[in-house]
């Protein structure tokens, strides 16, 4: 493989406790090292969160309990903590091993370090429209200091979308977590620094493209872990280029069950809450098909539901139930 797993977050019905057991495997000779740090407060909805880590080192979190989290146990293992995995595919394995396990998000990097890819081959290729996929071009967001060692970063599409790549100077990023030197090494152009992971490299030529995959309205198997270069390839044209022996896989939609369900799940909601107010407004204002129209265009907001929206329920056909 070419490209690396920065960043992993899925969810699962098995406990904390047995996440843990399930990642030792994953981590391989540091394995029996891994404890939680439990007694932390919860994130996002959840009650309770504890910390993955090693000795002197975190590598992620587990968020767990809530009545609104219907049991679902969240992980997130960070980038430092992806660096420390051993056996990638034990992690592939994970939906095997765990309670119905889905990955949320996966961020699948390449990394090069001898210039093979830069900040002005970037820029070209969004002229160029080598990341359109059909429809509208993505937008991109630059991020351009006017120190060139402060690094450069471009932002293509919208981070709460399925997609997201994040293109930047990897190599001046680095060098921020070097001693006192780097200010040195900083004014030598052509310096070769020794880099964890990278070897010796110029600051200058370590340029790192990372793809941004979340499940909005794609299906991520855990498969893609083991095919990691194939689905970054078929992520962009851009990205095709930079792994042309790589195949070109990309995500499926979500199965149309899902978003079909929470749509008639919110229409039940609906029901029990306002369907009687509903009900007394239609007869108010005459009990026909007009009255009733009159009443929806009443109620109905301005924009879709974003929740809705994001489950996937605009993007499949939907049988009607009436």
């Amino acid at each position: 493989m070419k490209t690396t797993i920065d960043w992993l977050a899925f969810r699962t019905k098995s406990s904390h406790y047995d996440v843990l057991e399930a990642l030792r495997p994953c981590f391989g000779t540091v394995g029996d090292l891994l404890e939680l740090k439990t007694g932390l407060k919860g994130k996002d909805g959840w009650t309770h969160g504890c910390e993955i880590a090693l000795p002197d080192n975190v590598l992620g979190r587990i968020d767990y309990g809530g009545d609104s989290q219907k049991e679902w146990v969240r992980v997130n293992i960070t980038g430092a903590g992806c660096e420390w995995v051993q056996d990638w595919a034990a992690v592939e394995n994970l939906d095997q091993v765990l309670v119905q396990a889905e990955i949320k998000r996966l961020d699948i990097a390449l990394t090069t370090f001898k210039n093979q890819v830069n900040d002005a081959l970037v820029a070209a290729a969004y002229e160029a429209g080598k990341f359109t996929c059909g429809g509208r071009p993505p937008a991109m967001r630059s991020i351009i200091n006017s120190d060139p060692t402060a690094g450069r970063t471009r932002y293509i599409g919208k981070r709460e979308n399925h997609k997201f790549l994040r293109c930047y100077e990897k190599g001046w990023e680095l060098l921020k977590d070097l001693p006192e030197n780097a200010q040195f090494i900083k004014k030598v152009p052509g310096l070769l620094v020794e880099f964890d992971h990278f070897g010796m490299a110029s600051p200058q030529d370590v340029y790192r493209v990372e793809l941004e995959l979340k499940d909005v309205d794609k299906h991520i198997p855990f498969t893609v872990i083991g095919r990691r270069d194939d689905v970054f390839a078929g992520a962009y044209p851009f990205c095709a280029e930079l792994l042309p022996g790589a195949e070109h896989w990309v995500m499926q939609e979500l199965p149309s069950f899902k978003p079909r369900a929470a749509l008639l799940k919110s229409l039940e909601n609906a029901f029990l809450s306002y369907g009687g107010i509903i009900k007394a407004a239609h007869l108010a204002y005459g009990g026909d098909d007009a009255a009733l129209l009159a009443v929806a265009r009443m109620v109905m907001a301005e924009e879709p539901s974003r929740r809705l929206v994001d489950s996937g329920v605009l993007s499949v056909d939907h049988e009607p139930v009436f």
